[in-house]
C-alpha cells in the first residue's frame, strides 16, 4: 500500500513536469504562430503596396512615352525645309526671295505719352 502511495506520488509528479513541459511548448508554439501571421500580414501590405507603385510607374512611363513620340515628330517636322523657312519668317522676320517683308514698329509707351501730351498742348493753344 505505500508503494503504491509512493508511486502514485511520483507519477504525479510526472504528470506535473509534462504538463508544465507541455504548457511551455503550447506559449512557444503561439508565439510562433503570431510571429508567422504578423509576417503574413506585413507582406499581403507590402504586396499591395508594390501594386499601386507599379501601377503609377507604368502611367507615368507611358506618359513619357506619349511625350517622346511627339518629340520625335516635332524633330521630324523642324528637320523639313518648309517647317525651318516658317521659323525664320515668324521668329528671324526673314522672307523669301519673292516676298517682300514690311515690319510696322509700334511706338514704345514713351513716345505714345509725349505724343498725347503734344497733342494735349496743341488743342490748348487753340
Amino acid at each position: 500500500m505505500r508503494k503504491q502511495k509512493i508511486d502514485n506520488i511520483e507519477n504525479s509528479r510526472q504528470k506535473k513536469r509534462y504538463s508544465h513541459k507541455y504548457s511551455l511548448l503550447t506559449f512557444v508554439l503561439l508565439i510562433c504562430i503570431l510571429e508567422l501571421s504578423f509576417g503574413v500580414v506585413q507582406n499581403i501590405n507590402k504586396s499591395f503596396n508594390f501594386k499601386s507603385k507599379i501601377k503609377g510607374l507604368e502611367n507615368k512611363r507611358n506618359e513619357e512615352l506619349d511625350r517622346n513620340k511627339q518629340l520625335k515628330s516635332d524633330i521630324a517636322n523642324y528637320n523639313s525645309i518648309k517647317s525651318m523657312e516658317s521659323i525664320a519668317r515668324n521668329s528671324l522676320k526673314m522672307a523669301s526671295e519673292d516676298e517682300i517683308l514690311i515690319m510696322i514698329k509700334k511706338p514704345a509707351a514713351e513716345d505714345q505719352s509725349e505724343v498725347m501730351v503734344n497733342n494735349f498742348k496743341k488743342k490748348n493753344k487753340k
